[in-house]
């Protein structure tokens, strides 16, 4: 690992290398909190927080980061206008960007979220299974291709458009019963909109591919995407960064 990073760093001096190619530029979702929201242009949040940690361990590279709306952030990707972001690396993200080989954060969504006043609270704290839930009405993200591919067809679905306006939809409307979320977006959204009093969230072991892996990815159109995506490696593999890692992850739950 000393060795490749010796190369790179040789690498990163030689006159070929341009000079602004270390600096880097990250997108970030702007309405995701606690993961990634709007601080004025900036991005705050749990992922650019991440972001910026494992560049700690990378001295060749300074990074600055941007708050957009994501459908913005992956076009800026896409034709270099920008140079990384932390996703899950699909199919057709690989096309236009490269991406670590182990995530930088895992994402579980194997919860549900539901109202201490909901009347269906003993089915829904006693199902081992989503067909203990089949009389049951769902709140899912509208347009979620990861909800319709792993919560059964033969659940009663409430679309929302974000999770405010699902969780509104819990706790104000009364639509539906649950809500399939990782426990830190509902407890971030629910204090809020002023829900907290009421909310609860129960771990279940009954959720297909319940845990989705985030990666730093980096534009194919940056010339030294290859560098920076094993720079990044070798800082994951890092025990110190593994440490910090773990209590600033912690910090945010």
């Amino acid at each position: 690992m000393l060795l490749c990073r010796a190369f790179l760093v040789l690498v990163l001096a030689l006159p070929g290398v341009s000079m602004a190619s270390s600096k880097l530029t990250f997108e970030f979702a702007e309405r995701t909190a606690p993961y990634s929201y709007s601080d004025g242009e900036r991005a705050a949040g749990l992922f650019p927080d991440l972001v910026q940690l494992a560049f700690n361990f990378i001295p060749e590279y300074t990074t600055t980061n941007r708050a957009v709306p994501w459908a913005r952030a992956q076009y800026n990707v896409r034709l270099g206008r920008s140079d990384g972001f932390l996703t899950y690396p699909s199919k057709e993200r690989q096309s236009y960007a490269v991406f670590s080989a182990k995530p930088l954060f895992t994402q579980d969504f194997g919860y549900l979220v539901y109202s201490a006043d909901n009347p269906n609270i003993d089915v829904i704290e006693s199902a081992t299974s989503f067909a203990d839930l089949a009389g049951l009405t769902v709140i899912v993200e509208k347009g979620s291709k990861w909800e319709e591919d792993n919560i059964p067809g033969y659940l009663e679905r409430v679309p929302g458009h974000d999770l405010d306006m699902m969780m509104h939809l819990l706790m104000l409307r009364e639509a539906g019963d649950f809500i399939v979320q990782p426990p830190a977006d509902a407890r971030s959204t629910a204090q809020q909109l002023g829900y907290s009093s009421k909310l609860k969230v129960r771990k279940v072991d009954f959720i297909p591919n319940s845990l989705i892996p985030f990666h730093v990815g980096i534009s194919r159109k940056l010339p030294s995407a290859m560098m920076v995506i094993n720079l990044v490696d070798a800082a994951m593999q890092d025990s110190e960064f593994q440490s910090q890692r773990k209590v600033l992850t912690e910090s945010y739950q």
